[in-house]
């Protein structure tokens, strides 16, 4: 299972990819925990508790697709 880090925007200096704008300062990101690129991973979650649960999802996901490979 891949480690993520979960951060607050205010915390970086990544941009959104799409819009090219800074983070959004109280949302709320999550990257896997290698990941050291300057566009944001995700997109912003409005709680700690949703981007937890959208990298545990993904997490999950990887791991099926694991196993079928």
């Amino acid at each position: 299972m891949t480690a993520y880090r979960i951060f607050q925007g205010h915390t970086t200096r990544q941009i959104n990819g799409h819009t090219t704008r800074a983070a959004e300062p109280q949302g709320w990101y999550y990257e896997p925990a290698d990941y050291e690129g300057d566009v944001l991973y995700s997109e912003p979650f409005r709680s700690r508790e949703d981007a937890e649960a959208a990298a545990e999802a993904e997490a999950e996901a990887e791991a099926g697709l694991e196993e079928l490979a």
